[in-house]
């Protein structure tokens, strides 16, 4: 008697840790329908031919505040050398736009001092600071001339210091901000 219940014991225990293995192993549903949500794409065949994407420093917002995915990374130009920043808008005709790289942007045409590229939640208030022009030294927020960003901004700095820019939408056209 003793031999049957105990076989029926083990047959029960090792049916148990099969359903629990079994369960173990099931892939969850509402993981999987997460990871699978449509995302919209930006065509990068817009990117000029002169110009090549910098792998590690590619960012994804909505830049001009369409509430649409847009494109910008840091870009090297292949005839001279310089670096810069692209934005590919998802816009109907995909305008791009580049700063830098050969162009000139608030009378810089190499942006190859940028270490920090991050993007700036959107409806955030920029505050500019105000520097004293004879010394150099920084005073403060200048909150008179505050303003909010219409899209995701571009901000852009070197790792050990707070200088750098930001590059946002006014409405009609992008515009560099210099931070200090």
């Amino acid at each position: 008697m003793r031999l049957p219940i105990t076989i029926l014991i083990l047959i029960l225990y090792f049916s148990s840790c099969k359903e629990k293995a079994e369960k173990k192993s099931e892939p969850k549903v509402e993981e999987t329908q997460l990871q699978s949500q449509p995302t919209e794409r930006v065509n990068l065949t817009k990117v000029p031919d002169s110009l090549e994407l910098i792998v590690d420093k590619n960012l994804i917002g909505d830049f001009n505040g369409d509430d649409k995915t847009d494109f910008a990374s840091l870009v090297k130009n292949k005839k001279n050398g310089k670096i810069g920043v692209l934005i590919l808008n998802n816009s109907l005709n995909q305008e791009s736009f580049i700063f830098g790289a050969g162009k000139e942007i608030d009378q810089m045409t190499d942006l190859n001092w940028i270490e920090v590229f991050k993007t700036l939640p959107k409806g955030e208030i920029v505050l500019p600071t105000l520097v004293d022009e004879k010394t150099g030294d920084i005073i403060g927020q200048d909150e008179s001339k505050s303003f909010k960003l219409i899209g995701n901004g571009i901000y852009m700095s070197v790792e050990e210091s707070h200088g750098g820019g930001i590059l946002f939408w006014n409405g009609k056209e992008y515009k560099w901000y210099h931070i200090e």
